[in-house]
């Protein structure tokens, strides 16, 4: 049997969407991602791997079209874009450097209440709980700047692991869990398609491949990946979801038009998929 690993990048609240809509599109054209030995998850990519792994690509692709989901409004303030700036230079290609300092603007930043953020979360779960162990969602300590994988043994909730997985420095509060502060997974690498290292066949759904400048390329990740051996398949949105996804991911206005793109492209890059990956 071939291993196989599925990396769902991070990409905000449009992220998604897009990619609810991309699985839906691909599961409705025959593509059986069920088989998949790991489901990993950064930030957005860690509530689109919960609904894959739970069996919930329907039920979550309905609920982009819904307003009954509690979220909150944002955008990142240029203070916020330039301390991320700032942290990446101050890293100097480090990633464990420039996630201490990042982790460093989000202990000091003013966000929403932390039981604001936790509701948005627990509304986006619908009470989902750990779906086994293959799901997996990334974290960073704020403090070592460590890359983590939260899974059904780390002894957090699903929400909570979810929470952290997505809690972006500067914008959501960072989340206080097993002694540690996390924030977002996607801190250094809005993808971290490296985890997909030593398996056979990889699929990965970048909602945001480029992430911000001096971050750790994607293209350079998959090319590690294919020269160990993996048949690596990357699927970034094209130029409609662009065009829906607009400049602003944190907002929840375009998130029925950004998963219904998703899903269109979901079935145009079905066959190409399917071929990688059965």
């Amino acid at each position: 049997m071939t291993s196989r690993a599925i990396i769902l990048g991070g990409g905000g609240l449009t992220g998604i969407a897009w990619e609810v809509g991309l699985l839906n599109g691909l599961a409705e054209a025959g593509v059986d991602l069920a088989n998949a030995d790991a489901i990993i998850g950064t930030s957005a990519g860690a509530f689109a791997g919960a609904y894959l792994a739970a069996g919930q690509l329907a039920e979550s692709f309905d609920r982009q079209f819904s307003d009954e989901v509690v979220e909150i409004p944002a955008s990142m303030a240029a203070g916020t874009i330039e301390a991320w700036s700032a942290a990446i230079a101050a890293g100097a290609g480090d990633p464990q450097g420039t996630a201490r300092a990042l982790g460093k603007v989000a202990l000091s930043a003013t966000t929403v209440t932390a039981e604001a953020r936790a509701r948005v979360v627990e509304s986006r779960l619908a009470g989902l709980k750990w779906p086994g162990s293959r799901l997996q969602m990334t974290a960073i300590d704020a403090e070592t700047g460590e890359l983590h994988l939260l899974n059904s043994s780390s002894g957090i909730p699903l929400a909570t692991a979810a929470a952290a997985s997505g809690a972006v420095p500067g914008l959501w509060p960072v989340v206080e869990a097993n002694g540690r502060y996390w924030i977002d997974g996607g801190s250094v690498s809005p993808v971290n398609a490296m985890l997909g290292e030593g398996y056979e066949a990889v699929l990965i759904i970048a909602p945001a491949p480029d992430g911000m400048s001096g971050m750790r390329a994607l293209a350079d990740d998959v090319a590690h990946l294919r020269e160990t051996g993996s048949v690596v398949t990357v699927l970034i949105p094209d130029l409609e979801a662009k065009e829906a996804i607009g400049d602003n991911p944190f907002d929840p206005g375009r998130r029925a038009t950004v998963a219904e793109a998703g899903r269109r492209q979901g079935q145009r890059a079905a066959a190409d998929v399917k071929a990688a990956w059965n």
